[in-house]
């Protein structure tokens, strides 16, 4: 049997004309995902073992020059599941004395990417042996 941890969904939909997922439904009161974000297919950096990118509005791309840095509120890569449609990713935040924590994302688009589900998973990330069990439970169990 699987472990499901504690979670969060959230539903969006794509705002065409500004390039971006607008949150449609959310828990009153979950604020660690950004009410808006942007999917966009991985490019240049071929370390990185994922299809796409997630990131929320406030992440500031790397840039040139001394100095140059990023800000990431939100960032994530999403990697291909089993699953049509359903992508798995993680992202980093900062808890108590600065130890970083590894928040598992799953993501499921509709068949035309008008719509967009996520669901967090605070503080809980599946090892990679554990993964693919793992999203066949999220999906059999209709949590996306």
């Amino acid at each position: 049997m699987t472990y499901i941890p504690t979670s969060h969904r959230l539903t969006y939909r794509l705002d065409v004309d500004r390039g971006r997922y607008i949150v449609k439904e959310c828990e009153p009161g979950f604020c660690k995902v950004p009410r808006e974000l942007t999917v966009e297919e991985r490019r240049f950096n071929d370390k990185i073992d994922a299809e796409f990118i997630l990131r929320g509005p406030e992440t500031q791309k790397k840039g040139t020059g001394k100095g140059a840095g990023r800000t990431i509120k939100f960032f994530t890569g999403l990697q291909r599941t089993d699953h049509a449609g359903v992508y798995i990713g993680n992202v980093m935040t900062f808890g108590q004395g600065g130890s970083k924590v590894r928040n598992g994302v799953l993501i499921h688009f509709s068949a035309d990417a008008g719509r967009m589900v996520l669901r967090y998973f605070p503080a809980y990330y599946p090892f990679p042996k554990d993964r693919a069990a793992f999203v066949s439970a999220i999906v059999n169990r209709g949590l996306l």
